[in-house]
């Protein structure tokens, strides 16, 4: 009877994945004529600002020092969607991209070792060396060329890493929808300062780029996060990270649709290793969970 109940925040979270990855296709269009760091900024300040009548309704305002750890959790995910905009705006490889970012999930805890002494299970060193040698095929049997997108990639994923290590540590002392805007306006903030700083607007733009860059905005930033703060209410981690490991299938498949990013036996496998790793490393986080469920009924 509880079935219908269940279902609910997991079709969200598919969706959320799928939002997600065509977040990917949208920033890749808008970028082709927006410039990178004023995208990031105009992008994110605009989804914090349609998510604060939300948060201001629904939850009560945070304190000095919640605000401050919410601001340095927007500051690392500046940083890693600077990285990560830098990648795709040199590469079309956006499904060996969107599997190197995935890896995230297995950086965040040697990130929690490091800054809170949260150190990682065995199964975590179990499942490593299968994501490392999962990527060294992606990026053997992907053309990244001179543009040191796998770089960026890199250094968008260990960022990223980074952010969800503080971010989790945070998360149990600051309401949901104010943490989710204040990172946002944060990541926003960084993007503009840095556009201001180096970039130019060029001297025209067409009208279907701010059509892109609208869906990037509404569908991928504001609809997506808000969604995905409604699913985390209703399901565990472990289940959520689960679910979103689709984010990185459902971006090569965009990618080998609408850029016909090619996909060798190299490229399969070393994605088939990358995935695997990912959901090794939660399974145990996800049995645990059910076990624990289980034993409380």
């Amino acid at each position: 009877c509880d079935a219908p109940m269940n279902r609910a925040p997991l079709l969200l979270m598919i969706l959320v994945t799928l939002l997600a990855a065509a977040g990917w296709l949208f920033s890749k269009e808008a970028i082709r004529e927006l410039p990178t760091a004023a995208f990031i900024g105009s992008r994110f300040l605009l989804a914090a600002l349609l998510l604060l009548p939300l948060a201001w309704l629904r939850e009560p305002p945070p304190s000095g020092s919640q605000l401050l750890r919410a601001a340095g959790c927007g500051t690392l995910l500046g940083a890693s969607l600077l990285f990560w905009v830098t990648a795709i705006s040199q590469s079309d490889a956006l499904g060996s991209g969107a599997f190197i970012m995935s890896v995230a999930t297995l950086m965040a805890p040697l990130a929690a070792w490091a800054a809170f002494k949260a150190r990682p299970g065995r199964h975590y060193w179990l499942t490593l060396p299968v994501a490392v040698a999962g990527l060294l095929l992606l990026s053997s049997s992907t053309h990244w060329g001179v543009s040191l997108s796998l770089f960026w990639f890199l250094a968008a994923a260990a960022t990223l890493g980074v952010q969800l290590a503080v971010h989790r540590h945070f998360a149990q002392s600051i309401p949901p929808t104010w943490l989710t805007c204040i990172q946002l306006a944060v990541t926003g903030l960084i993007g503009t300062l840095l556009s201001l700083l180096t970039e130019q607007w060029p001297a025209s733009i067409s009208s279907g780029v701010w059509g892109w860059f609208a869906a990037s905005v509404l569908i991928a930033t504001t609809l997506r996060y808000w969604l995905l703060t409604h699913a985390l209410s209703r399901m565990t981690t472990a289940h959520a990270a689960l679910l979103m490991l689709l984010e990185p299938v459902w971006t090569l498949i965009l990618s080998t649709f609408f850029y016909d990013e090619p996909l060798g036996a190299a490229k399969l496998t070393g994605v088939g290793l990358v995935l695997g790793a990912l959901v090794l490393y939660q399974l145990p986080l996800l049995l645990r969970s059910r076990k624990f469920k289980s034993s409380n009924e």
